[in-house]
């Protein structure tokens, strides 16, 4: 019986000890994951500064976070998310789906650079998530049906920027402000793996850049440019995307 109660004994400090390493490291791992997956989805760089996350209050932020611009742009970062609340239902974190209350992301300044064929690096990073998402995945992938699906009630891009790089068409730089995007209950009430979630953000923010793009003053300089309507891109992005 002492045997016995020793053996739990050891086990119990095991747990608790495994359990103190996992919430000390706990925003390490979270940086890792995001980094690590980020640049699998994008296929391109992907980075964070500091994380924060707090189980107990089911809240956190994740800051600097980056994503690069892919290979053949000028533009080193194609995103640059300095400030990103996130709201966590802790209820779920034992359950499927992960719910997450909210997702804010104040400031965002996104760098479209568009090359004399009227490609652009935003585009870029979109079709890379669309060819990961689609494509087949290895036997215990975490972003196969295996890996913990995810429900967002509600994802709030605001206060941001289109720092726009037209100079490969003699056009000069200019900013437009990005009005907000809203997107409600992203997953859905069953969830959904973590690169289709990337997928539906990143195409959502992808199509309001082109969109602005298409609507500024830039419209009419950018077709006299490419000989066709960088307007009309925009609306077969948005087909596409459906």
């Amino acid at each position: 019986m002492k045997k016995a109660l020793i053996v739990i004994a050891v086990i119990v400090v095991l747990v608790v000890v495994a359990l103190v390493f996992l919430f000390s490291n706990l925003n390490s791992l979270v940086a890792g994951a995001i980094e690590k997956h980020g640049s699998e989805v994008t296929q391109t760089g992907v980075n964070v500064s500091g994380v924060d996350i707090s189980i107990r209050e089911g809240s956190g932020t994740i800051k600097g976070l980056t994503i690069e611009s892919p290979e053949g742009f000028e533009a080193r970062t194609a995103f640059s998310l300095e400030d990103i609340t996130l709201d966590i239902d802790i209820n779920s974190l034992r359950e499927e789906p992960i719910v997450i209350d909210e997702i804010r992301i104040q400031a965002p300044i996104v760098s479209a650079e568009i090359t004399k064929t009227g490609a652009s690096n935003i585009d870029e990073i979109r079709k890379n998530v669309q060819v990961y998402s689609s494509g087949p995945k290895e036997k215990g992938d975490e972003s196969s049906g295996q890996a913990k699906r995810i429900r967002i009630k509600q994802f709030v891009f605001e206060k941001g920027s289109i720092e726009v790089d037209p100079s490969a068409l003699g056009l000069e730089e200019r900013t437009i402000p990005m009005p907000e995007i809203r997107l409600n209950d992203v997953g859905g009430a069953k969830g959904a793996p973590p690169d289709e979630i990337a997928k539906i953000i990143i195409a959502a923010v992808a199509r309001n850049v082109a969109s602005e793009i298409a609507d500024s003053e830039l419209q009419g300089l950018i077709k006299d440019k490419l000989g066709g309507s960088i307007k009309d891109k925009a609306e077969g992005l948005l087909d596409k995307l459906k």
